[in-house]
C-alpha cells in the first residue's frame, strides 16, 4: 500500500448509480472496504444499494451489486393546494 488514503473503485449493478463509473473510496484500517452502501433519492424515495468487493486487483477495484433497500415514504402525499 502507498501513503494514499483513498483508492479508485468501480461499481457494477442495476441502474445508472452503478454503471461502471469509478469512484474514490477511503481505506478502512489500511484495507479495501469489503462492503459499500450507496444512498440515493429517486421520486422522494431513498434507496440504499449494497455492493461487495469482488476481488482486490489493480485499481479500479471492482464491486458488485448485492442488495437494494428502500425507505418507505411517510404516507403523506406531496400535493400542492
Amino acid at each position: 500500500m502507498s501513503d494514499k488514503t483513498t483508492y479508485q473503485a468501480i461499481f457494477y449493478g442495476p441502474n445508472v448509480i452503478a454503471a461502471g463509473t469509478p469512484r474514490e473510496l477511503e481505506y478502512v484500517n489500511g484495507e479495501y472496504q469489503k462492503e459499500v452502501v450507496i444512498d440515493f433519492t429517486d421520486d422522494g424515495v431513498t434507496a440504499h444499494r449494497t455492493f461487495r468487493l469482488v476481488r482486490a486487483t489493480e485499481e479500479p477495484i471492482p464491486y458488485r451489486f448485492v442488495d437494494d433497500e428502500h425507505d418507505e415514504p411517510d404516507g403523506q402525499a406531496d400535493i400542492p393546494n
